[in-house]
């Protein structure tokens, strides 16, 4: 008996020391304070143009018909249904505009993503027949998405959570760090080129034959 208690022992230890799953459709950008045409439709809206990317961090296409996007109010009545197959690597945004359009078809209140300035958390669910299972999360601070900045993974999909504060630089000191990256809706962070001083011989040396 004594064996059976050590073997349940070792799977106990060795399961507390494993990774934690990681979801293969993950949030990979916020951004809920627009002062910018996002959207493209010629006119700066603050529910029309928020924002939120989604990314394949996997290695096969996935289905999105069981996916919802929601927020801290709405929780599991969720805003927004998705739909359509998103590819391994590739990054899909959904725009408030895309919301409110889907709510209206759907005959619900149209109130697209409703992301708190002051600060809210933005829930992806995989839904099941009856079961909701929470495939990411991020809760997000007011300086993360204040004025055209957003808030995002890098490297995209699989980092942590920075700022991306290139139309608004946050000064502050408080996490997650600042990058001077732009907020980029469907496409690859937009960073700036790190720089390195170098000393007037090191220089010279480059040159030396």
């Amino acid at each position: 008996m004594k064996y059976v208690a050590f073997f349940l022992f070792c799977l106990l230890t060795i399961a507390s020391f494993a990774p934690a799953s990681v979801a293969q459709i993950r949030l990979n950008e916020i951004l809920g304070d627009p002062g910018t045409d996002w959207n493209g439709d010629g006119n700066v809206d603050s529910k029309l143009d928020e924002w939120v990317e989604i990314v394949n961090v996997g290695a096969s296409a996935v289905d999105l018909a069981n996916f919802r996007i929601s927020d801290a109010a709405a929780a599991t009545d969720f805003r927004f249904a998705l739909s359509g197959m998103i590819g391994p690597g590739e990054v899909k945004v959904y725009y408030g505009s895309d919301v409110v359009a889907w709510q209206a078809a759907n005959g619900v209140s149209q109130l697209g993503l409703s992301l708190n300035n002051a600060g809210d958390t933005v829930f992806l669910y995989e839904v099941t027949g009856p079961d909701i299972a929470t495939s990411d999360t991020r809760a997000y601070a007011t300086a993360e998405v204040l004025d055209d900045r957003s808030t995002g993974r890098l490297p995209q999909g699989t980092g942590g959570w920075v700022i991306f504060d290139a139309l608004n630089p946050y000064t502050g000191n408080q996490p997650p760090t600042p990058t001077g990256c732009a907020p980029s809706p469907g496409q690859a962070p937009q960073c700036p080129t790190p720089t390195h001083s170098s000393t007037w011989g090191e220089i010279k040396a480059l040159y030396r034959g």
